[in-house]
Formats: structure tokens, sequence, C-alpha cells
């Protein structure tokens, strides 16, 4: 899943190679512009990134793998330029098995294998895909945690079916002993209201 033979990633190998990349944590990165440009960019982490808002509205100072988990790929909410820089990518973990062929870059994310450990009740957003990955990430090459970032979850409307997905995914992340980290004003650390 997580390349490690060089940084950035260049090509996608599943092997570790002697003179590997270790990161000290992976990124997540969201779209939204009040916490994405706090990630560690000059850290050696490795960043996950997605989102058409972080190709159209910044340039983002580096990433190693991009995650376009939409189905189809190709829908009027993703612009025809957003289509073609996918296609310059190096690495875009994908479900459309249909449009993967157009995308040199393209891998399957493993969609049945990381439903199958986590449940399918969390993959409520392109975030719980990319965090899913990189808990299983941090379990196969020993990194000790996980920023958040660009991922405001502070809205009782839009992100409401979003966020519980997430939250799940950070407590299997706890569970298991790596550290997930994120700006407080993400919220992603507050609990639902109990007012039932």
């Amino acid at each position: 899943m997580l390349d490690m033979t060089d940084h950035p990633v260049e090509e996608a190998t599943e092997e570790l190679s002697a003179a590997s990349f270790k990161p000290e944590g992976i990124a997540v990165l969201g779209s939204h512009p009040a916490t994405v440009m706090q990630a560690p960019f000059a850290k050696p982490w490795a960043i996950y990134a997605c989102s058409p808002h972080n190709f159209e509205m910044r340039q983002l100072p580096r990433f190693d793998a991009w995650f376009e988990v939409h189905i189809p790929v190709s829908d009027k909410t993703r612009s025809y330029s957003y289509l073609k820089y996918l296609e310059t990518l190096p690495l875009v973990w994908m479900r459309d098995e249909e449009a993967m062929s157009h995308f040199p870059g393209a891998r399957l994310y493993p969609e049945k294998e990381l439903k199958d450990e986590f449940g399918p009740f969390t993959f409520t957003s392109s975030i719980a895909f990319m965090l899913a990955m990189a808990i299983k990430d941090c379990e196969k090459h020993n990194i000790p945690q996980i920023g958040l970032f660009g991922i405001m979850q502070a809205s009782p409307n839009e992100y409401a079916y979003q966020r519980p997905g997430l939250q799940n995914l950070i407590w299997c992340a706890a569970k298991r002993g790596i550290k997930v980290l994120a700006p407080k004003e993400s919220r992603l650390f507050e609990p639902p209201e109990e007012n039932f």
C-alpha cells in the first residue's frame, strides 16, 4: 500500500528496500482550507491527499499518494482539468475499475480487504477510505502516528453522516497503538451529543 522505496513516491511497489524511507507518520489530507496547509509537508511524513479542491484551489507542497475513490470517477463534480491532472499522477488509489485504464498511475483500492477488517459502516467518505489504508500502512511499516489535516467535522449537517465513520477509525487506530493527531478545530475527537 505505502511505497517506502522513494520519497516522494515515484513508483508503487510493495517491497521495502535496504535504503527505504521510513516516515515518522502518515498525514491524511482533506481539502478544508482552515487546516490543510498545517500538514507536515517539510517533515519526513508520508502524505495522502484527495479532492479536486486540493488541485483547483491550492498547490500542495508535496504528496505521496492521491485517492480518488468516487464511483464513477467521471462525474459533474469533478472537472475535466482535474481528471486530466489525475492522469499525470504516479499513484492514484481508485475503486472505479472501469475508469482505471485511463489513469496510468491508478491502483485498485483494496476495498474488500479493508471493509472486511473495519466493517461496512465505516466507509462514509474519501477520508475514511484514506484513514483505513493509513492504519494498515502504519501496522505494516511500524509507523507510530497518523495526522488528519484539512478535515472539518464541526458542521452538524454537511458532515454529520461522515463523522461517525471517521471516529470509528480513529478508535480502531488508538486500539492498535497508533497515535492520531488533528487540529482542535477539526472537532474529530468530540463524541456525539447524547440527546436521546
